[in-house]
């Protein structure tokens, strides 16, 4: 447990670095209050910073929490890339969720981020439009093991296609970007071929 915490730290001192904020300014965001004792709401606010050191990594700048307006809910960070701003909604998927047993990991992990989608986009399109992001990145950060253990970049890459090709719904119209990072400190990153040449890293 010592050695959870101290990651959880890590990940806290790195973010607070990235973001330009001291640990009492973010202490204050209800999102970042880790002194409740609800395990659900201290995975969604370590995701947002696994994701804020994912972004810096990348080189990404100007990292920025969106500041949630009342009575309205939007996405979660903007960052730039080569100039191009982006917003970002971040969905942890949680320890205390977990996937229906008849299926498959690639499934599960299908299934769970195709429920948060609904939600997603509305975030994603309202902070867009205010903030002028000309592209919207969903980060699904998957805190289940067996996925984080045993489903690489061919099985995550058919996890979005089919999120792409989820009959007349289509689940990421209007999203340019599904950026998966696992339980295990991996990432991986789909583009749609709009943003690719603004986006890619590589």
């Amino acid at each position: 447990m010592a050695a959870v915490f101290d990651g959880f730290e890590k990940i806290f001192a790195s973010s607070l670095m990235s973001l330009g904020l001291s640990k009492e300014s973010l202490k204050n965001k209800s999102e970042f209050d880790f002194d409740s004792g609800d395990a659900a709401n201290l995975e969604s606010g370590i995701a947002v910073l696994r994701v804020v050191n994912v972004l810096e990594s990348k080189n990404y700048v100007n990292l920025t929490l969106i500041k949630p307006k009342k009575n309205s809910s939007g996405a979660d960070l903007t960052a730039e890339m080569n100039g191009v701003k982006v917003c970002f909604e971040v969905k942890a998927i949680t320890k205390q969720s977990s996937g229906r047993r008849s299926r498959f990991f690639a499934d599960q992990l299908y299934e769970k981020i195709l429920e948060s989608l609904p939600q997603a986009r509305k975030q994603l399109e309202s902070s867009a439009r205010e903030l002028q992001c000309p592209f919207k990145i969903l980060c699904p950060v998957v805190n289940w093991t067996a996925q984080s253990i045993y489903l690489g970049e061919g099985s995550l890459q058919q996890v979005v296609d089919k999120l792409e090709q989820n009959g007349e719904q289509r689940s990421l119209d209007g999203i340019d970007g599904v950026w998966l990072i696992m339980r295990m400190g991996n990432d991986f990153l789909f583009l749609s071929h709009r943003a690719r040449p603004f986006l890619d890293p590589k």
